[in-house]
């Protein structure tokens, strides 16, 4: 082969790589992010969940907004030694609001999701209890999460409890 021929095979190569990164990094751009608890979009609230008899860290409640669909999403994610991939009970709760502007006290309910569906029970997870999804572009939201763990001790079991409004005295409200 001839130097003109190599210097344009090259050029050749050069720019499919070229073409092929740039569509490589355009694609993952525009897609929205995924977590490891199914939501997408960006995350907007991570909200720790301490065990209110031993003050451990057990879960986070995470909330995210996807502004390509107008939709949040929540999950209850269990987290540390005593409560990530053990077997226990967990909640989360995703509220739609008729609100549109911002107020920590008050949301009255047009549309909720919950897992488990049931209200007043805990299902049984182990690393997340959700997702759970609402489509709210224009209206505020509310989320809550919970989980349970038993520790061992001299009587047989203590049952803990952690929620978000246990660990911080508020939930998750955005609009």
């Amino acid at each position: 082969m001839s130097d003109l021929g190599r210097r344009i095979r090259r050029r050749a190569v050069a720019l499919l790589l070229t073409a092929s990164c740039v569509v490589g990094v355009t694609t993952a751009l525009s897609a929205p992010a995924q977590a490891a608890n199914g939501c997408s979009g960006s995350r907007i609230e991570h909200i720790p969940m301490r065990d209110d008899t031993y003050d451990d860290l057990m879960a986070y409640l995470d909330v995210y907004y996807d502004s390509s669909t107008g939709n949040n999403c929540a999950a209850t994610v269990a987290t540390g030694p005593n409560s990530e991939g053990i077997l226990k009970g967990m909640y989360v709760v995703l509220v739609k609001c008729s609100q549109t502007t911002p107020n920590k006290t008050s949301c009255t309910n047009i549309g909720s999701k919950r897992d488990p569906a049931s209200p007043g029970t805990y299902g049984r997870y182990y690393y997340y209890a959700g997702p759970v999804t609402v489509y709210s572009p224009n209206n505020c939201i509310f989320a809550e999460g919970a989980i349970e763990s038993y520790y061992p001790d001299s009587t047989g079991t203590t049952h803990s409890y952690g929620s978000t409004r246990g660990s911080t005295g508020y939930q998750a409200s955005h609009c």
